[in-house]
C-alpha cells in the first residue's frame, strides 16, 4: 500500500500540486503530514483522500486544457 501511496504522490506532483499542498492533504486525512509509520486504516484514509485530489486535478486539466 505504501508503494501505491507513493505512486499517488507522484501523480499529484505531475498534476501540479505543490509539496506543501500534498503534505496538507495527508495531514487532513490522518493528522500527520508524513506517510511513515501509518497503520493499515490510516493508509486507506490517505489513499482515499489523495485519490479525491487526483480526480479533482484531472478534472481541472480536462476542463481547462481545451
Amino acid at each position: 500500500m505504501e508503494q501505491y501511496i507513493k505512486h499517488l504522490l507522484s501523480r499529484l506532483t505531475f498534476l501540479g500540486y505543490r509539496k506543501f499542498e500534498i503534505r496538507n492533504m495527508i495531514k487532513d486525512a490522518v493528522g500527520s503530514d508524513t506517510i511513515e509509520g501509518l497503520d493499515r486504516a490510516q493508509e486507506v484514509k490517505v489513499i482515499r483522500h489523495l485519490k479525491k485530489y487526483e480526480r479533482l486535478g484531472l478534472n481541472y486539466l480536462q476542463t481547462y486544457s481545451k
